[in-house]
């Protein structure tokens, strides 16, 4: 569907056909016949130049085919990675149109934080949450680098367990097939880890997902993550 990301397009691209996927982070006429947009996905943003009687409003989703070419050096952008190129579309398809969206996206703008988790969807497109996301994946794939040069491994654990209060309130879910009995949602994956050394799995860990029904606080909400790891036989 795509053969490159917006973002990741040099000048060592000029003179190849490309066809790019993305939402419109902004639109600029430019005269009767000529408009440029700024096609974003997770990569960056590239310009593109369409044909000025396209309705391409923001937040669609394009598919657009064309030539990367070097922009002319007054209109370069050195603010981005791709600034010296523009990619000028032959073909252009709308994959999704959109309404006006909740809020600007642009991150000079300062949103109400109750109205961004409404939208959350058209939150997430947001590049300084992009990065969130991108460094939070990046943390969970050193952890899990360094622990298994330790020799660790590894080992999910159950979600639906027997209640085991730690200072906290359960959250519960009934059980469908003994009417009045219910399971609890881990608060801590505690138990099982110390049946894992007793099994035998001297070096555990994970990234474990643990959920407590506490008062909330800025550094706790009722689902949390935590690495959780055990060994035998250490001093």
């Amino acid at each position: 569907m795509r053969t490159d990301r917006c973002g990741d397009l040099r000048s060592d691209d000029v003179g190849r056909q490309v066809t790019l996927c993305g939402w419109v982070a902004r639109r600029r006429e430019h005269g009767e016949h000529l408009a440029f947009v700024d096609l974003r996905d997770r990569s960056g943003i590239i310009q593109v130049v369409v044909d000025g009687a396209a309705d391409l409003r923001s937040e669609y989703v394009l598919q657009v085919t064309g030539e990367v070419r070097e922009r002319p050096a007054d209109t370069a952008n050195d603010s981005l990675a791709t600034g010296a190129i523009e990619v000028d579309a032959s073909e252009v398809t709308i994959l999704s149109a959109s309404e006006p969206p909740p809020f600007p996206l642009d991150e000079r703008t300062d949103v109400d934080e109750v109205l961004r988790l409404r939208h959350r969807y058209v939150d997430l497109r947001r590049p300084r949450l992009q990065k969130n996301l991108e460094v939070r994946a990046a943390v969970n794939s050193a952890v899990r680098t360094a622990m298994e040069e330790q020799g660790f491994i590894e080992v999910e654990t159950p979600m639906l367990v027997a209640s085991t209060p730690e200072g906290a309130r359960d959250f519960v879910v009934p059980s469908r097939k003994e009417p009045g009995s219910f399971y609890a949602l881990p608060q801590s994956p505690q138990i099982f880890k110390q049946l894992c050394m007793i099994g035998g799995v001297d070096r555990y860990y994970q990234i474990a997902r643990c959920l407590r029904d506490e008062d909330l606080r800025a550094d706790r909400q009722f689902e949390f993550m935590q690495l959780d790891a055990e060994a035998s036989f250490v001093d």
